[in-house]
C-alpha cells in the first residue's frame, strides 16, 4: 500500500495510554496492576525445574559419564586414610622385623591412588566443562530466539535492559553453578557417603558419632537456604534495575543531554546502585553466618571424637591406626562444608536467575501465527497497492482504556492516505494494527479481503511494511541494512533499491 492523501477517520477517540505510560489519577482510567512491573514474570508451576530438565535431557549420557568419573575420582581420593591406617597398624610393625614389603605396598598404593585421582579429576573437569558450555549455549540461544518471537506489546512493556540482564547476568549465575557449584555438591555428597561408610566400617562408635554430627549441620543448611533465597532474589532484581537504568539512559542520551537530566539521572542511579550494594552485603552476611556456624559445629565434633578416641586407644579398645584414619576422614568430612556453603551461594543466585529466565521463556506471543495460513490473492492490476479494510475494529492496550471503539475505514488499493490528528488520537495505533503488531480486541483488519490473522508473517510483510520516522541502523554496512529484509539480495538489487 502506498501513501496518497485522504482524510482521517471522521471521529477519532482519545487514545489510551501506550504501554509503559503511567496512568494518572482522576482520568477515569482504572489503575491495573501489571505483572511486567515486577522483575520476575509469571510462569506456570514447575517451569523452572522443567527448563533445567529440558536443558540437561539432550546430554544425559554425558552427564552420567561425568558423574561416573567423579565417583571413581572420589574412591581414589578416599583410599588414602585407609592406607595410612594399614601402614600404622601393620607396615610399621613389619618394618621392625625387617619386612619392607607392606610399607612398599602402601607407598605404591598411595602413589597409584594419587595418579588415578589426578587423571580422573582432569577428565571430570573436561567433561563437566563441555556439558556446562553446551547448556549455556542452548540457553542463550533460547532466550535470543524467544525474545525475537515475542510480540511488540511485550517489548514495549518489558525493557531491553531486563532482556540484557536475563541473557548476561542471569546466564552467568547459572554458569557459576554449573562450572563450580555442582562439582562441589556432588563432591560433598560422595565424601559424606564414602567417609560415613568407611568410619562405620572402621569403628561403629566413631562412625555413629560422626554421622550424628551432621544433624545440626543439616539444620544450618536449611536455615541458610530459607534466609538466603529471599536475599538472592532481591540481589538479582537489584542487579537488573542497575542494568535497566544504565541501558535506558545510554539509549536516550540525546534527550538526557538536551534536557540536562544528568544530575537527576546520577541521583536515580546512585539509589539503585546503593540498593545493589546493600543486597550484596546482605548475601555476604548470610554466607558468613553459615560458615561460622558450620565450622563451630564441625570443630566441636572433631574435638569430641578425638578426645573420646584417645581414651579408647589408651585403654586398648581402639587401634591407633584406626584413630589416625578416623581423624583424617573427619577432616575430609568437614572440610567440604565451606565448599558446600559456596555451592549454596551459587545455587541461590542461580535459582533466582533461572526463575526469571523461566518466566521470560514462559511468555507466549499475543499475536500468534495462524494454524492454517493463507496466501494473499494475486494483484488485480500492475499498479502496487492492496485494499485495506478496518471492519468494526475495536482496540485497547492492556495497560489502558479503549482506543478505537468500533472503528470503520476502507482504503482503496493504490491510494496514498495521510492520517491527521492530535497527539493521542490513535494514528500510530492504526499503523500498528495494519502491521499486525497487535490484534484488534474485536472486528477484523482485512488486506484484499484476507484477515491479517490468517496470514503468516512473511506473507503479511510482502503486503504491509512499516517505515518508521526514525531509521535504525544495525551493525554492518549500509548495504547490509538495505538488504535487512532480504539477506539473499544481490549487489545489483541492493544498488537499485538505494537509488529508488
Amino acid at each position: 500500500m502506498t501513501a496518497p492523501t485522504a482524510t482521517a477517520p471522521d471521529r477519532e477517540q482519545p487514545e489510551g495510554p501506550e504501554p509503559g505510560d503511567p496512568v494518572e489519577e482522576g482520568t477515569g482510567t482504572a489503575a491495573v496492576a501489571d505483572a511486567f512491573d515486577e522483575d520476575v514474570l509469571p510462569s506456570p508451576p514447575g517451569a523452572t525445574g522443567a527448563l533445567l530438565r529440558s536443558l540437561l535431557m539432550p546430554m544425559k549420557a554425558r552427564v552420567a559419564v561425568t558423574v561416573l568419573l567423579l565417583l571413581l575420582q572420589q574412591a581414589a581420593v578416599q583410599a588414602g586414610p585407609l592406607l595410612v591406617a594399614y601402614a600404622i597398624d601393620h607396615a610399621v610393625p613389619a618394618l621392625r622385623d625387617d619386612d619392607h614389603g607392606p610399607l612398599i605396598a602402601v607407598g605404591a598404593g598411595y602413589l597409584l591412588c594419587s595418579l588415578a585421582a589426578g587423571g580422573l579429576q582432569y577428565a571430570f573437569i573436561a567433561a563437566a566443562a563441555r556439558v556446562s558450555q553446551d547448556v549455556l549455549l542452548d540457553l542463550r540461544g533460547r532466550i535470543f530466539r524467544h525474545a525475537q518471537a515475542l510480540s511488540v506489546d511485550f517489548h514495549e512493556r518489558y525493557t531491553s535492559g531486563r532482556l540484557i540482564s536475563r541473557s548476561t547476568t542471569d546466564v552467568e549465575s547459572l554458569r557459576e553453578l554449573l562450572d563450580e557449584g555442582l562439582q562441589e555438591l556432588v563432591t560433598v555428597i560422595l565424601s559424606f557417603v564414602y567417609i560415613a561408610a568407611l568410619l562405620l566400617w572402621l569403628d561403629l562408635g566413631l562412625g555413629a558419632v560422626a554421622v550424628a554430627s551432621f544433624v545440626p549441620l543439616y539444620a544450618l543448611v536449611r536455615l541458610y537456604q530459607r534466609r538466603a533465597g529471599r536475599v538472592y532474589r532481591q540481589r538479582s532484581t537489584a542487579i537488573a534495575a542497575v542494568i535497566v537504568k544504565f541501558v535506558e539512559t545510554m539509549n536516550g542520551i540525546r534527550p538526557v543531554r538536551a534536557f540536562r537530566r544528568e544530575a537527576v539521572n546520577d541521583a536515580d542511579f546512585a539509589v539503585l546502585n546503593h540498593r545493589h550494594e546493600r543486597t550484596n552485603g546482605d548475601a555476604l552476611l548470610e554466607m558468613a553466618r553459615y560458615v561460622v556456624g558450620s565450622r563451630l559445629v564441625a570443630n566441636t565434633a572433631v574435638a569430641g571424637i578425638v578426645l573420646w578416641g584417645a581414651y579408647r586407644v589408651a585403654d586398648g579398645t581402639l587401634a591407633l591406626g584406626v584413630l589416625a584414619a578416623a581423624v583424617l576422614y573427619l577432616r575430609r568430612l568437614y572440610d567440604p562444608i565451606d565448599r558446600l556453603g559456596m555451592f549454596l551461594n551459587s545455587y541461590q543466585s542461580a535459582a533466582a536467575s533461572l526463575e526469571k529466565i523461566a518466566g521470560l521463556l514462559a511468555q507466549t506471543p499475543s499475536v500468534p501465527e495462524p494454524t492454517a495460513p493463507k496466501e494473499l490473492p494475486p494483484l488485480e492490476s500492475e499498479h502496487p497497492g492492496r485494499e485495506v479494510v478496518f471492519d468494526s475494529v475495536s482496540f485497547g492496550y492492556r495497560t489502558g482504556g479503549e482506543v478505537l471503539p468500533r472503528f470503520e475505514l476502507t482504503l482503496p488499493a493504490g491510494q496514498t492516505v495521510a492520517v491527521v490528528g492530535s497527539t493521542g488520537a490513535g494514528k500510530s495505533t492504526l499503523a500498528k494494527l495494519l502491521a499486525r503488531f497487535y490484534d484488534p480486541s474485536a472486528g477484523r483488519v482485512l488486506l484484499d479481503g484476507t484477515d491479517l490473522r490468517d496470514l503468516a508473517v512473511p506473507e503479511l510483510r510482502r503486503g504491509v511494511v512499516m517505515v518508521t520516522q526514525e531509521a535504525f541502523l544495525f551493525s554492518g554496512t549500509v548495504a547490509d541494512n538495505i538488504a535487512i529484509g532480504r539477506p539473499e539480495a544481490t549487489r545489483e538489487e541492493i544498488e537499485r533499491a538505494a537509488k529508488a
